[in-house]
Formats: C-alpha cells, sequence, structure tokens
C-alpha cells in the first residue's frame, strides 16, 4: 500500500513537471482551414510534422474551420491538410519559437486528394494572437552577433527595446557565473525574471542568477518585457527564458574556442608595461538521437581559463614622509601635544620633523608591510604593481 502511494506520488509529480514545463517553455501553432472563397471546412485532417525529430501530431477542425496545436516543443514545423473532394495541402518551414503563438492559415483548391500543393513562403503576419511584447533572438543571432566578454547571452538584451546596458554587479567572488544585471522600462533590475526551459533561475536574493548557460548549447532566447502570461511568474520587469539546444533525428555536434590573450594589447600611456592576459573560452557539443522519431540526446560541454595580471596605478607614501621627516613641505607641521585646547600657542616641529618617538609604533609596523614607490620621487601615481587573477570554471549542460 505504502509502495502504491509513493507511485502515485511520483506520477503527480512528474504530471505536474510536465505541465509546467509545457507552460513557459513550448509555443502554440493555429490557424483555420477555408476554401477560395473564404468559406470554412469543419473536420478537415490537421496533420504537423516537426522537422527535425520526425515527431507527428494530429487533428481536426472545429465547427468555425479553425484548428490549435498548443503546447508544442519550439522547432521546425511543417503542416499537411486533408479534406475529401480538394487537394491536399502541405505548408514546410513554419518555426515556431518558444513563448510564441504562430498562426498559419490554409486555403484549399478543388480536386483530388492524390494531388499535393506545396506552399513553399508566405508573407509574414503580425502578431494578432498574443497581446505580449518583446524580442526572439534565435540561434543566428547568439552565435553570430557580439556578445562582448565571458560571450554571455545576457548581453542581447541590450537589442531589446526599453532595456538599459547589461553590466556585471557584485565582485568576482560573490558573482563567480558571471550573471550581467539589465534595468527594462525603468525597473529595478531585482524586477526581471529569468528561467532555463521554463525553470527559475535567480538566487533567492534576486540579485543575480544562478547558471549562465554557454551561448553554443542555446537554441532562442525569449525576452518579454509587457503583457506577458501570468504563467511566467512574477516579475516587473523583463521576463527572460532560455531554451537550450535538443537533439533530432541527425547526429551534429561542434568544437570551438575563443580566446584573447594581451600579446595585442596596447599599453596604458601612463603604464610601464602591458599587463598579461590569457582568457581561453573552449568546449563541444552533441547531439542525436537514441531512438528515432521517439527519444532524443544533446550534451554541451565548456570550460573558461581566465588568467590575467591587472594593471594598478596608485599612490603611496614616500619614504622620508613615512618616518615623520615632513620637511619637504612649506606647511608648518605643529605640535598637538602644546600649546592651548583651541590651538594656539602650538609650537612646530623643529625642521618639521616629527620624531620617530612620537609615531605609533603599529602604523609604524603597518608601513613597513607597503612597498617602496617604483615611480619616479613624486606623492602621486607613484607605483605601478600587477596584480594576479585567475578564475576558472567548467559547465556541462
Amino acid at each position: 500500500m505504502k509502495s502504491k502511494q509513493c507511485l502515485l506520488g511520483l506520477a503527480a509529480f512528474l504530471a505536474l513537471a510536465i505541465s509546467a514545463y509545457s507552460q513557459a517553455v513550448n509555443g502554440t501553432l493555429l490557424g483555420s482551414v477555408t476554401d477560395s472563397t473564404g468559406a470554412m471546412f469543419p473536420n478537415a485532417k490537421v496533420l504537423i510534422t516537426e522537422t527535425n525529430t520526425g515527431v507527428s501530431r494530429s487533428t481536426i477542425t472545429n465547427e468555425s474551420g479553425n484548428y490549435s496545436f498548443p503546447d508544442l516543443p519550439p522547432g521546425m514545423y511543417s503542416i499537411v491538410v486533408e479534406q475529401a473532394g480538394f487537394k491536399r495541402l502541405t505548408r514546410a518551414g513554419i518555426d515556431l519559437q518558444i513563448n510564441s503563438s504562430v498562426r498559419v492559415d490554409l486555403v484549399l483548391q478543388p480536386g483530388s486528394v492524390t494531388e499535393t500543393i506545396e506552399v513553399t513562403a508566405a508573407a509574414p503576419a503580425l502578431q494578432t494572437d498574443r497581446a505580449d511584447t518583446g524580442s526572439q533572438m534565435t540561434q543566428v543571432q547568439t552565435a553570430n552577433l557580439p556578445l562582448g566578454s565571458g560571450r554571455n547571452y545576457q548581453n542581447l538584451l541590450n537589442l531589446v527595446p526599453g532595456t538599459t546596458r547589461a553590466t556585471f554587479q557584485h565582485s568576482q567572488f560573490f558573482n563567480a557565473a558571471n550573471s550581467l544585471q539589465t534595468e527594462v522600462n525603468g525597473n529595478m533590475r531585482q524586477g526581471n525574471n529569468y528561467m532555463v526551459e521554463g525553470v527559475d533561475n535567480n538566487q533567492r536574493t534576486g540579485l543575480l542568477q544562478i547558471m549562465v548557460p554557454p551561448v553554443e548549447a542555446i537554441q532562442t532566447v525569449s525576452v518579454s518585457t509587457s503583457n506577458f502570461d501570468a504563467e511566467l511568474g512574477r516579475a516587473s520587469g523583463a521576463v527572460t527564458n532560455v531554451q537550450l539546444k535538443s537533439g533530432g533525428n541527425e547526429f551534429h555536434g561542434a568544437a570551438y574556442e575563443f580566446l584573447r590573450n594581451s600579446a595585442f594589447n596596447a599599453r596604458n600611456f601612463f603604464d610601464p608595461s602591458v599587463g598579461h592576459q590569457a582568457y581561453n573560452y573552449y568546449g563541444g557539443n552533441i547531439g542525436g538521437a537514441i531512438k528515432k522519431n521517439k527519444l532524443f540526446f544533446f550534451g554541451d560541454y565548456l570550460r573558461i581559463s581566465d588568467h590575467q595580471a591587472n594593471t594598478n596605478l596608485v599612490s603611496i607614501p614616500q619614504m622620508d614622509l613615512r618616518t615623520g621627516n615632513l620637511s619637504r613641505s612649506t606647511t608648518p607641521i605643529y605640535d598637538p601635544a602644546t600649546g592651548n585646547a583651541d590651538g594656539t600657542g602650538r609650537t612646530q616641529f623643529a625642521g618639521n620633523i616629527i620624531p620617530a618617538s612620537r609615531i605609533n609604533s603599529i602604523s609604524t609596523k603597518l608601513l613597513n608591510l607597503v612597498p617602496a614607490p617604483n615611480l619616479g620621487s613624486g606623492d602621486t601615481n607613484n607605483y605601478f604593481g600587477l596584480l594576479p587573477f585567475t578564475k576558472d570554471s567548467q559547465s556541462l549542460q
């Protein structure tokens, strides 16, 4: 009895997970079937097939001649419509994106069902089946648009109307995932909601994201900035949903590497040398079918090696100042232990030199830890140093 309850609980959990996945990740394909006079066709058979996986679904039009395929995985689809007394109509190349509704209206021509009419292109239609606004960035855009340092997909939000430039927030330690932040339509950055495949991808604080998938593993980035569906979750700014790549019937893979180094970097005018940099971004992915038209896989591995020597130009005290020798100063230095409480009647240190006995011993020890200036004898911008920085990470999707 107990094991039966466990199985029922597991089944309920899986059903809930599938439902949640379909809400935020999938799209809808809908439309109407008419003849050349505009008359609607009820009970017409409509078959759709996802091109890469070969997975098919079918339905019939309702009494108004309309059909709808909700909760479809994003992909490239083809449609076939059959009705007795009319030619078979096929329409290919329908690109269904994440969190979108695509309308495809079809017009049948009289003839035999053994005859086929192929529609290869159609004029793009206005979005009339959804009220939200935003942008859809496809694999071509994510692969070819410049993404800046770290190749972070969040840089793509710079292209969405109403957003501010994406920036790095917090320290390298706290923001180990190199998450970027932006403000949308005047809302604070914590008002944005980031998801991966419909799963919440925000820290509990709401300050940063937990995981930043490599752009080579991303199929589509969907950004909704207003009027988005309630199913997408809490947000006062934008909802960004990342769809990862998936396998298909054909095996496909890639290897990639991007690098940056200091060999061609220009030297800052005030720095004596260029800081070392060796940034390597490399990995690979592979996808295919475990069982054709049924079960697929996709995996991506990424490693980032970031080794730098940051340039630092700072001002530190010269050696004579550390010992209390202020004779170079034209301003008189007075002994605070002399004179009146209001500061009058105080005695100037002889030669503007503070005796060693009057300098705090702890301060002396701290000053002894500070290196000597290595750029001239001035009191400003007199020390140049290269500080090492190393940040290595890897991810497996």
